[in-house]
């Protein structure tokens, strides 16, 4: 039979063989543990790089659709500055004191033209004038009728 010491030893043995196998069920629990977060970060990582690939995708299509449309007004604002330096540089030019001045004195000019103008008519003798128109008439007549009998 077998001694106390062996009997000891079995029992530690025993012992020992029940907390590896403890140990090894709390080690395969904790592993479970470990995998289920492992796949699950796993998930989110997949997750975060289909969301961050999606929006790197509207970005790319948004700057497509956008930038062309700056492009357009970028150049329609430049050829309206363009423009606007133009007729900018073009009045800077025409000598619009100069051009009023010489409106004025056209003015001027007209008015007296037509002072002289209103002068002469009054001058002219109305009297004398339907006098000469009754004589050519009166001179004439004669004329028109004998012409007329001719044809």
């Amino acid at each position: 039979m077998e001694t106390k010491e062996e009997l000891k030893a079995e029992e530690e043995r025993a012992e020992f063989r029940q907390n590896v196998e403890e140990h090894n069920r709390e080690m395969a629990l904790t592993e479970k543990s470990q995998l289920k977060y492992q796949k699950l970060g796993f998930i989110m990582s997949m997750l975060s790089a289909i969301f961050t690939g999606i929006i790197l995708l509207i970005v790319l299509l948004l700057v497509g659709y956008v930038v062309p449309k700056v492009d357009n007004i970028y150049a329609s604002t430049m050829i309206s500055l363009n423009n606007l330096e133009t007729l900018t540089a073009e009045l800077n030019q025409a000598d619009l004191g100069g051009t009023v001045q010489n409106i004025n004195t056209l003015t001027v000019q007209a008015t007296g033209n037509m002072s002289d103008t209103m002068k002469r008519l009054d001058s002219i003798d109305l009297e004398k004038l339907n006098q000469a128109i009754d004589n050519l008439n009166s001179t004439i007549e004669p004329m028109a009728k004998f012409f007329a009998s001719m044809r």
